[in-house]
């Protein structure tokens, strides 16, 4: 398996935008005319030729040439996945969604990081239906897609997608073999090389204000119009050396004797030394070229048209080689200076090594230096496998030569990676051969310390766990305990899997929340939000819902992450918004955001599944039958066993139980709670089950129940549920004044977090005790009418208004009609002319009967 050339964040930056224009640019109204006229007639352009034909000046040139209509997308090796390629088509699609253009804002509603490519295709069809102009997709060195080029949301683009998108591919002619299908049924929509090479009148156009004696026929016929090689002619005003312009080694050293040669000395050392990474910062060029002069140098590249592009990122300058011209370059300088090559990958190597340890390590691998990589992967791929590159980390492990390849560390990380692409049994197996491998080789200190860290990814025991979290937390605190990227990164992996196992929820916040710290400091963007998000849901499970609202705020519009980790571990924050939903009794909130993360492809094992427990428990309150068959028939993708130290048994069961009940089956509800009556570790499952046991007219069995949560005793709902079951007991005791107490004091934390579902679960007794409370004088007068509001399907309070619901939200209390008006804002008379249209709508003549009708 071939590795790509070594990537950087620099490139990632550039991506979704086409380069400058370079000096010496020759309009070609011919070619811009053939790309209008293609790219008018059919929704699919393909423009393919070899290297060097100049594919992405002419298309680049084109796009300039058409603002806010060209969403830009540059594939590097990493697009060989197509999730990854999937999202970077959304991402590019969004970037020209938010350049101004206000006309397909629905695109930023698509979920980047779904697998579900049809809602993806709905989504941007709906965005870009009635369009008045046609958006442009340019997909550039799409080669390097390889299979994916066909495969997720790219292929269905081109199979299906929406009239007003136009896709341009751009690569080279592997692209048109993977796209023969679309070739031969649409045989005009292709653009090859013959079309792109120069004609006479373009070669005298290019030779314009040049000194040189050839002619625009001897260049043609030389070349036959091959675009680089003309560059060349037009850089140096030399003719070629050979009536064969494709000759390679030839080429070589046209590059050599005419174009370097031509150069001051200093400034041919500068490119030959810097080729060598295809992409490159002022930074970077500084630490190759040596001299802190580069930023002049890498002007006068670009200025002489010295097959130098730039493109302005946020995070400054990005300079990108010409690969044809980066190729002959790197074998110009291995023959001139045997070794000069793989010392400057050694050079880049340590450059990369604290910010980027995946390019680091390719680099060393460029070198030949695979002990060096060996110990780069050793001392950062935590940080790389939390990263967005874990495939990419995987697949270079897997090319190492021997002895590397089965080096123990090397065979942890690999299960890691696939862990983390779902291959849970393969992950498995390469956990098995790890340790087996290391008890052969004996004493092996970075195998010890590896192993706790890959156990916090692949153990499911909650003991286990908890030994190598200990392990892992005591190794950050010696002085060889990582950069600063590996500690937030460690973080960020001890919070996961704290989460996962329930063990401390207060450290678990802790962990994620000094994980999302760490990230922003560092500007790890990726991992910050991912902390964010499941701190998010973190704090909603632990019943901290004003703070998991916070979190969700800053999160912004898009609350979770589109990485390669969506499928592993993505919806955590979708999640949360769908536990608040349900907690504070917003059900149809709940509803949209949980099935968001079902359409978004979560994996089963970690969100989704959570998602559809949540999901049944809103169905099954909605009292909705269409609702309670969809999130029934959701329920069988719930893995069957636990994993990762989730109890996805109960989970199961706890939704079933919740629809039996729902659907009027209390017999079937109860007999599957009972089964957990003795549970002490499973806080959510536990306030569900016995929220049943209590509806079914046995309180003190479902208060015992909540009581043995002792190590969640902290989490507000579950404060809730226990004070309100305990007042419900008292109640049956006729322990007045104790009943309202307790509930006075479930009200009081219920309010603070707006924790509204164990008051609003449809119980006529708990009506009833609220109903008393209310009489008896609380001061949650509004949040008790809140609570008391009937949201079943077909209510009859679906016929008023949501003016009209408020005010009889404050019928419900004790307040006078003067009272009520002061708290609304309005007039007596306002709210008199409420009541009047309630009574109507209702059918009642005076608050009581209205009361009574919804009670």
């Amino acid at each position: 398996m071939s590795l790509p050339s070594s990537p950087s964040r620099a490139s990632r930056w550039a991506r979704f935008q086409p380069p400058q224009r370079p000096a010496g640019h020759v309009d070609r109204p011919r070619v811009q005319t053939l790309l209008d006229e293609t790219t008018a007639r059919e929704r699919v352009t393909v423009v393919t030729a070899p290297s060097g034909y100049g594919k992405t000046s002419a298309v680049s040139a084109w796009a300039t040439a058409n603002p806010g209509q060209v969403a830009w997308l540059t594939l590097s090796a990493f697009d060989a996945d197509p999730r990854r390629l999937s999202t970077g088509i959304v991402q590019a699609l969004q970037s020209l969604a938010r350049s101004g253009d206000t006309e397909f804002d629905e695109i930023l509603t698509v979920d980047a990081g779904s697998d579900d490519t049809g809602n993806a295709l709905d989504t941007l069809a709906d965005a870009l239906d009635g369009a008045e102009r046609p958006v442009y997709l340019v997909i550039d060195d799409a080669h390097r897609a390889q299979a994916a080029l066909t495969d997720g949301l790219l292929g269905a683009l081109i199979d299906m997608g929406p009239e007003p998108l136009r896709i341009i591919v751009v690569g080279t002619s592997y692209v048109e073999l993977a796209l023969a299908r679309w070739a031969l049924t649409h045989p005009l929509s292709s653009i090859r090389a013959d079309q792109l090479a120069f004609d006479l009148d373009e070669i005298a156009g290019m030779l314009t204000g040049v000194r040189t004696d050839v002619t625009p026929e001897m260049i043609f016929e030389d070349t036959r119009g091959w675009p680089i090689a003309i560059q060349v002619v037009q850089l140096t005003g030399v003719p070629p050396l050979s009536r064969d312009g494709h000759d390679e080694e030839l080429m070589r050293d046209y590059i050599r004797e005419h174009v370097l040669g031509g150069l001051p000395t200093e400034l041919a050392r500068f490119v030959l030394r810097t080729s060598i990474c295809p992409d490159l910062t002022v930074e970077l060029a500084v630490v190759l070229a040596g001299r802190e002069d580069v930023e002049a140098l890498l002007h006068s590249c670009v200025t002489m048209g010295l097959f130098l592009d730039r493109f302005d990122t946020d995070h400054g300058p990005v300079y990108r080689w010409h690969s044809k011209f980066a190729r002959h370059c790197n074998e110009i300088l291995e023959l001139a200076q045997p070794g000069k090559r793989e010392q400057l990958h050694r050079a880049a190597a340590r450059f990369f090594e604290p910010t980027d340890p995946l390019t680091a390590v390719l680099h060393w691998i460029d070198a030949g230096d695979f002990d060096a990589a060996l110990c780069t992967i050793h001392a950062h791929w935590v940080g790389i496998l939390v990263g967005a590159e874990s495939a990419m980390l995987e697949r270079v492990c897997m090319t190492l030569p021997e002895p590397h390849a089965q080096d123990p560390t090397v065979l942890l990380v690999r299960a890691c990676a696939r862990d983390i692409a779902g291959a849970t049994d393969v992950a498995r197996l390469l956990l098995a051969s790890a340790v087996s491998r290391a008890a052969e080789i004996g004493d092996d200190p970075v195998f010890d310390l590896s192993l706790p860290r890959a156990q916090l990814f692949l153990l499911d025991d909650r003991a286990e766990v908890t030994r190598a979290s200990t392990i892992v937390q005591s190794q950050m605190q010696t002085p060889d305990g990582g950069s600063v990227q590996d500690h937030a990164a460690l973080l960020y992996l001890l919070g996961w899997a704290e989460m996962r196992h329930r063990n401390e929820p207060e450290r678990t916040v802790q962990l994620l929340s000094a994980a999302a710290q760490e990230a922003h400091a560092i500007g790890d963007e990726v991992l910050k939000r991912r902390a964010l998000s499941h701190l998010a849901f973190v704090l909603a499970w632990t019943g901290n819902l004003t703070q998991a609202e916070q979190v969700l705020a800053d999160l912004g519009e898009r609350v979770d992450d589109d990485g390669p980790w969506h499928p592993y571990a993505g919806g955590g924050a979708s999640t949360a918004v769908g536990l608040i939903g349900y907690l504070s009794d917003d059900l149809p909130r709940a509803t949209q955001a949980l099935s968001q993360v079902l359409r978004g492809g979560s994996g089963r094992r970690t969100f989704a599944g959570v998602a559809r427990m949540i999901l049944a428990w809103t169905a099954a309150a909605s009292k909705d039958p269409g609702a309670r068959r969809r999130a029934g028939i959701e329920l069988q993708e719930i893995p069957p066993q636990e994993s990762q130290g989730v109890s996805w048994v109960a989970f199961r069961h706890a939704s079933l139980a919740a629809l039996a009940e729902s659907a009027g089956q209390r017999d079937r509800a109860l007999a599957i709670a009972a089964r957990y009556v003795e549970s002490d570790n499973l806080p959510l499952v536990s306030v569900i089950l016995a929220g049943i046991i209590r509806r079914s007219g046995d309180p003190l069995t479902a208060l015992k129940m909540l009581r043995r949560l002792v190590r969640y005793q902290s989490i507000s709902y579950i404060q809730v549920a226990t004070l309100i079951t305990g007042a419900m007991v008292q109640r049956r005791r006729d322990n007045v004044e104790l009943m309202h107490s307790l509930c006075e004091q479930a009200l009081e934390i219920a309010e603070k977090e707006n924790v509204r579902r164990p008051f609003c679960d449809g119980d006529l007794e708990m009506r009833q005790l609220l109903t008393e409370h209310l009489a008896w004088g609380t001061q949650y007068e509004d949040f008790v009418a809140a609570c008391l509001r009937p949201h079943e399907a077909n209510s009859p309070l679906e016929l008023l208004s949501e003016r009209e619901k408020t005010v009889f939200d404050q019928l419900r209390t004790t307040r006078t009609m003067a009272e009520i008006a002061q708290t609304l804002a309005v007039s007596i008379n306002t709210v008199k002319t409420h009541q009047r249209a309630i009574y109507r709508k209702l059918g009642v003549a005076s608050r009581r009967e209205a009361l009574r009708l919804l009670s």
